[in-house]
């Protein structure tokens, strides 16, 4: 309600009354780390809420509540105290006497009005903006109590704040000053759970029936756990009942936050809400998984009927929570040998519940050093390092704040933050050349001070696309100022890079994921300016370049004329559209699923999305294509709309970005309605096409794993699909009659030098398709390299079947001699030419004589020997015949595992170059020749004259 508060809105009714679901888990509202240590604090509450837009103020305000609480909920006045704003110096405010007063006069006793200061009594909506003093009712939870004033806003558990009425009379501009609103405004809130606590006669929220079959629910699905037994702080000596209070809260926050369409992929705090659930209620209450899931039944039975959005969404809720219990487990379990070296020296970062990150441990290592290093006493982390972890190692503010408390430091959140801004204003300005972002934000400054005006730049949503082109209109524009460096300058000459800051422009600056438009501006004095890049800067349209025409000069107050590049234009748009119908076929074909990134560019787009609960898969990808293309060629129309944020949040099955701050004005609306078939309706600032048509066509050219869960692809539209659909055939076709020659081979007579000659073809293929992966349509090229790897397989097959014939002959041919002789000793001519040599088959052929065998295949040389029982003796066998080549040829060996070395025994295989092979090969099989002659003879006398084979 900004908009209505500051007067630049309509209010929706004079007065109303409502009940909103809130969630405190970070900022100026943090109840994360207090839940469950008290009765009152909550991560998820409902806030009942009373509001005034200029109608009724300060007297109804307060006369309406304490009639509401005293005569309608029948509380005792005596147990109610009351706040008021006491004022405050350095604001220039005084104390608010008229809040005081009209207390008086419905007869609050005095000594029951009590002042505070700033931080309890003046309620801010941020630095800037709508605010005002308030007043606040306090209840005393002890009834039989007569008087505890002194436990007012003490952080007392049995005397707490119930309701607060906030009188929004001022608006505090950027300098700190304060100025009265037009119209004076009320806005309370009571928070239910305390209501419901007071009705009930309880002392604590966790007391009332909101949480009693949540406590249950944990007993009844828990191992060995006492029940609830609602003891707080020395009491609770183990901490079951803190843990009953935090998981039965949790578990309300993270069941309403995923029915609002919430990711824990979006959003690190929910994930920690949810990690820090599921680890207690492993260690708690011994339930690795699925107690959570269980619990969001409850939380559905007791909250769906005020918010249907839960039950109509709890399959996706449990679907995520269950992936989500998945990844802690798998992420706990594979957790990095170094990380858990850390944890075991420091037990107290087992309390970490984000352990997936690539810089974790080396981010640590930084941290600690700095710890041990440092020399101040400060407890304080600075902000300097907290930007180094951030930025350079990839950690986020959580885990840094979490890994800075158990160091014992506290951070510099409001520093690091600065350094963040100033870091993201120079990567902006970063287009071709480094700047200070500092001096570009002071440079920005002095323009508004000055009186210059942000950039209109509405123009940039007038076009028309005809034949294969965007028509921007020329706009006539004056210079407003003129950057190097960030510094402003009066004029610009040619070759110098600079930004040029207009009245007005139809130029797209980079935004929602797209990439600005490129084009030009020209003088009147035919100057002419390539517009490289252009980024929004503090409501500032940048145009970053330099200026082409040799000599060429542009001053402040320069008229210049704006051509933006049509096919540039055009080419974002196609992709930005088919973006968004991409995003909504995702959303039809799978159960759960949420963007998490897209980038845009003229001639492709990313996306990046995950999945929840299941595996995306090849069809899947086919589904989606076949949806996007069907709506291409639906040729609908792509309609724009600008609305308010009331109208956006009233309307259904519009796709937004969770945590994403949308302005109360001026919200574009992107939708597209293809019959049954899809509707896309987006907030989109971005520039689109007309027409579904003008997309032309559209084509996945990849898909890869960018973590856990996620999936990025790749697409594009226009020219490159056509083009990418082409060269898929192409491919397709050449795949094919590859086919048909492998079959031909398969089921001929081939020899092993036509299986090599086809098997490199087969390989330059596929080297092909995967050189033109992002050309190739993804679906095609994939199916392609899997045909090719059937089609190898089938050959490699076909080609050991020609090789095992060969090995057998040329063992045929060894043996085929008139005499059979004593042993042999053979090096494999065929083992060159196979990937892998079957030296086990190729010596069992031979089973009576002792056979020595070496094979040299794909730069790896091998041996194997065996030797028969009845041959083997003391100076004889196969591991001692083995020892006088393993000498030669500096190489190791062991029997086959399971085998007796005398009679069986191998080579380790050892890399050797082609060209040293035959001279080294020639050398071992000499000693295994010598060696068997000699100890042979005794056994071999009689068979030794013409019978000894040497092979090799």
């Amino acid at each position: 309600f900004k908009g209505i508060f500051l007067g630049n809105s309509r209010a929706p009714c004079p007065r109303a009354a409502n009940s909103q679901k809130c969630i405190r888990v970070g900022g100026k509202h943090n109840d994360l780390d207090v839940v469950g240590t008290d009765g009152y604090h909550h991560t998820f509450f409902e806030m009942l809420g009373s509001w005034s837009f200029g109608d009724y103020f300060k007297r109804e305000a307060c006369q309406l509540a304490w009639q509401l609480l005293t005569q309608k909920y029948g509380l005792n006045p005596s147990r109610l105290y009351v706040t008021y704003f006491g004022g405050d110096s350095t604001l220039h405010l005084e104390p608010d006497l008229e809040t005081r007063d009209i207390w008086r006069e419905i007869g609050i006793p005095s000594d029951r009005i009590l002042p505070f200061g700033t931080s309890d009594n003046f309620w801010e909506m941020g630095p800037t903006g709508p605010c005002g003093p308030c007043t606040e009712i306090h209840i005393d939870h002890v009834p039989t109590r007569h008087f505890a004033a002194e436990k007012v806003n003490k952080g007392h558990d049995d005397l707490t704040e119930l309701w607060n009425l906030v009188f929004i009379q001022y608006n505090r501009s950027a300098d700190g000053s304060l100025k009265e609103l037009p119209c004076h405004h009320v806005d309370t809130g009571m928070g239910l759970e305390r209501l419901v606590a007071v009705l009930q006669g309880k002392r604590s929220n966790y007391d009332t029936d909101l949480f009693h079959p949540l406590f249950q629910a944990i007993h009844m699905n828990s191992k060995h756990a006492p029940m609830y037994q609602g003891k707080f702080s020395y009491e609770d000596e183990e901490n079951i009942d803190t843990s009953y209070r935090i998981l039965a809260d949790h578990a309300r926050m993270i069941t309403v936050a995923l029915a609002d369409g919430m990711f824990p992929d979006q959003n690190y705090k929910l994930r920690r809400v949810m990690r820090k659930a599921m680890l207690i209620s492993e260690r708690k209450f011994g339930v690795d998984k699925g107690l959570l899931t269980e619990l969001s039944n409850y939380v559905a039975e007791s909250l769906g009927e005020a918010y249907p959005e839960i039950g109509n969404n709890l399959k996706q809720i449990q679907l995520i929570i269950r992936h989500e219990e998945e990844l802690l487990h798998s992420l706990r379990h594979g957790a990095t040998e170094n990380w858990q070296k850390i944890v075991a020296s420091n037990p107290a970062l087992q309390r970490l519940d984000n352990i997936e990150m690539p810089g974790l441990v080396s981010g640590y290592e930084e941290l600690s050093t700095y710890v041990i290093d440092r020399t101040t006493d400060s407890n304080m982390l600075p902000a300097e390092l907290i930007f180094k972890l951030y930025d350079t190692y990839g950690l986020e503010e959580g885990i840094i704040t979490q890994l800075a408390r158990i160091q014992g430091f506290d951070v510099d959140i409001e520093g690091f933050r600065n350094l963040l801004n100033v870091a993201k204003i120079r990567s902006k300005e970063n287009f071709h050349y480094q700047t200070d972002g500092e001096q570009l934000l002071e440079s920005l400054t002095i323009l508004a001070n000055s009186g210059v005006n942000s950039t209109d730049d509405t123009m940039k949503y007038e076009y028309r696309i005809e034949n294969d082109r965007c028509l921007c209109p020329e706009l006539e524009c004056k210079v407003k100022a003129i950057l190097v460096n960030g510094v402003l300058v009066p004029q610009v000459e040619s070759s110098t890079d600079c930004s040029i800051i207009l009245d007005h422009t139809n130029f797209y600056h980079e935004a929602g994921g797209q990439e600005s438009d490129k084009g030009s501006l020209t003088t009147t004095n035919g100057s002419a300016f390539r517009v490289c890049n252009v980024m929004n800067i503090k409501g500032y349209c940048l145009h970053h370049g330099s200026v082409e025409t040799n000599g060429g000069i542009i001053c402040v107050g320069d008229t210049v004329f704006t051509q933006v590049d049509g096919e540039i234009r055009l080419g974002n748009m196609r992709n930005h559209t088919a973006t968004h119908l991409l995003n909504a076929a995702l959303r039809k074909i799978l159960i759960v699923t949420c963007q998490k990134s897209s980038h845009v560019t003229q001639s492709n787009l990313v996306f990046d999305f995950s999945v929840y609960g299941e595996t995306f898969t090849s069809n899947n990808l086919e589904q989606l294509e076949d949806l996007v293309k069907r709506c291409v060629g639906a040729s609908v129309p792509v309609k724009r709309s600008t609305i308010t944020a009331d109208k956006m949040f009233s309307l259904e099955n519009v796709t937004l970005v969770p945590g994403e701050v949308y302005p109360e004005q001026g919200i574009h609306i992107i939708e597209v309605t293809v019959g049954d078939n899809l509707t896309s309706r987006e907030a989109c600032c971005g520039t689109h096409v007309l027409n579904t048509g003008d997309i032309k066509d559209f084509c996945i050219v990849g898909v890869r794993t960018a973590g856990s869960g996620t999936r990025s692809l790749r697409a594009v539209t226009g020219d490159y699909a056509q083009a990418s659909h082409i060269a898929g055939q192409e491919m397709n076709a050449q795949v094919e009659r590859l086919v048909a020659q492998v079959e031909h081979f398969i089921n001929s007579q081939s020899t092993a030098e036509q299986v090599e000659s086809l098997d490199a073809k087969l390989q330059e293929v596929k080297q092909k398709i995967k050189n033109n992966s992002q050309t190739l349509p993804y679906l095609v090229s994939s199916r392609l390299l899997e045909k090719l790897d059937i089609l190898a397989r089938k050959l490699k097959e076909n080609a050991r079947g020609i090789l095992r014939d060969a090995l057998e002959s040329e063992m045929h041919q060894l043996l085929n001699v008139d005499k059979q002789p004593s042993y042999v000793v053979h090096f494999l001519q065929c083992s060159s030419q196979m990937d892998s040599v079957p030296l086990q088959k190729a010596t069992r052929l031979y089973p009576h004589i002792p056979i020595l065998l070496v094979a040299y295949s794909e730069g790896v040389l091998k041996a194997r020997c065996c030797v028969p029982k009845e041959l083997v003796k003391e100076n004889f066998s196969a591991e001692l015949w083995m020892q006088s080549v393993l000498q030669v040829l500096k190489a190791k060996g062991a029997p086959p595992k399971g085998q007796d070395p005398h009679l069986v025994y191998n080579m380790k295989g050892k890399k050797i170059p082609a060209g040293n092979v035959n001279s080294l090969v020639n050398q071992a099989l000499q000693e295994a020749v010598r060696y068997a002659d000699q100890h042979l003879r005794q056994v071999l006398t009689q068979a030794r004259e013409g019978n000894l084979a040497l092979n090799y």
